[in-house]
Parts: structure tokens; C-alpha cells; sequence
């Protein structure tokens, strides 16, 4: 009888292990492409005119005041860097860009004192 209790026990106290280690859904609020990073989901949305960074934790927005952003895009042999603004929610520059599908890119970002790197296949 103490066997099976002491099983069941330990079964349980996997689950509970393997439940709370699960991570959480990452899904665009506004169409980019999401990952995680130190805790903090990171957004990107690249369209040919501007490029735009959120930064969420657990859905809800992180101001990005007093903050800079730092975005690297790779395609190929091509570089390119961007030095986005703050605009209190999200980080944003305007212009004309070229963010191929396929190409990848780094987000270095400084919130305070904490730096975030984010990398993105798009």
C-alpha cells in the first residue's frame, strides 16, 4: 500500500513539474512575428514603410519610454541597421525598408537597465 502511494506521489509531482514549466501562447497582437525573450515577448512588424517593435509580458504592453531600439536586418550578404524610436508603447521608424520573407533579424533593445536580443525569421 505504501508503494502506491509513494508512486502516485511521485507521478504527481512530475505533472505539476512539466504543467509548470509550459510557456505561455505567443500570438501577434498586431501581425508580426513574436518570440520571447528574457521574459518578455517581443514583437516585430516589418512593412515596406515602417518597422515597429512591442514589447509585451504576458500580453500586456511594456512602456517604451526612456528606451532605444537597435534592429539588424540580414538577407543574404545584405546588412542593414535601424535605430528605432520610442513612441510610449512600441518602438517605430519610418521610411522605406526591405525585409524579404526568409531574411532574419536582431533587435537589440535597452529598456532602463536591462538589454533584450531578439532574433526573428521572417
Amino acid at each position: 500500500m505504501k508503494i502506491k502511494i509513494l508512486i502516485t506521489s511521485l507521478l504527481l509531482s512530475f505533472f505539476g513539474f512539466a504543467y509548470a514549466g509550459a510557456s505561455h501562447d505567443l500570438r501577434p497582437a498586431h501581425g508580426g512575428v513574436m518570440v520571447e525573450a528574457k521574459d518578455v515577448d517581443v514583437e516585430l512588424v516589418a512593412k515596406p514603410d515602417i518597422l515597429t517593435i512591442y514589447l509585451s509580458d504576458h500580453g500586456k504592453p511594456i512602456s517604451s519610454e526612456g528606451g532605444n531600439a537597435k534592429l539588424t536586418i540580414l538577407n543574404g550578404s545584405d546588412k542593414k541597421d535601424y535605430d528605432l524610436l520610442s513612441m510610449g508603447d512600441r518602438f517605430e521608424l519610418k521610411g522605406a525598408f526591405s525585409a524579404p520573407k526568409g531574411s532574419k533579424a536582431i533587435a537589440v533593445i535597452k529598456l532602463k537597465s536591462k538589454i533584450i536580443t531578439a532574433r526573428f525569421n521572417l
